[in-house]
């Protein structure tokens, strides 16, 4: 196995292990603390702290409204950007990169627990990737659609503020060719083939923020 996929993999699974760690801690504090309560109306907010495939920091976040109505689901908005490795074409003495950004609309629903509020959802949405190739002027982007499936686990602390951590499971649809605008070209096409530019933006997504009830 090539060594730069076997650093990946070894940073995906550090990954998990720590995020395995948070929610044991947070399930702990949350049986030392208080009741959580049926929802009422208001309001979340959540930073985006790590994706799995993701080399360096996410920035971004979710939002989502909450309804004091039963059986009505929840709604929300995610969006997600981050910086992806840089590909170096030595051949061509050039370099490849690429941002990426998730954009979803969900819909979730509240489930309080004598002890915790758990929120279980869906998202739909799309994953764009934008290339640059050192020298060129365009910036050609590829899309592909995702679906995604979502848990928060929440701790809440007097009866208008909530703190939680959300797990969020991303499928793309198929993996994107990161260099397919660039390759097509007569001067770097021999230069790209010998180059894996194809890449699973498949992930898990960890996000922590607060909700405030009304």
């Amino acid at each position: 196995m090539d060594s730069r996929y076997q650093n990946r993999f070894l940073k995906v699974q550090l990954k998990l292990i720590a995020k395995i760690k948070l929610l044991v801690v947070i399930l702990f504090i949350g049986f030392c603390s208080g009741t959580a309560k049926a929802q009422f109306f208001g309001f979340s907010v959540d930073t985006a702290v790590d994706y799995t495939v993701a080399p360096d920091k996410v920035t971004g976040g979710t939002l989502g409204i909450i309804n004091p109505i039963p059986f009505l689901p929840n709604f929300g908005y995610t969006q997600v950007d981050f910086k992806d490795e840089t590909i170096d074409v030595d051949e061509v003495n050039k370099k490849l990169d690429s941002d990426v950004s998730i954009k979803s609309y969900s819909a979730f629903f509240i489930i309080p627990f004598p002890v915790v509020a758990v929120s279980l959802g869906g998202c739909i949405g799309e994953l764009t990737v934008k290339s640059t190739f050192s020298g060129l002027s365009n910036e050609p982007t590829v899309s592909k659609p995702v679906v995604e499936a979502f848990t928060k686990i929440g701790l809440p602390f007097w009866n208008f503020l909530e703190f939680h951590m959300g797990i969020h499971v991303i499928k793309v649809s198929s993996e994107i060719d990161r260099a397919k605008a660039f390759s097509g070209l007569s001067n770097y096409s021999q230069a790209f083939s010998s180059i894996d530019t194809k890449k699973d933006y498949t992930g898990t997504l960890t996000t922590v923020g607060l909700q405030i009830a009304f």
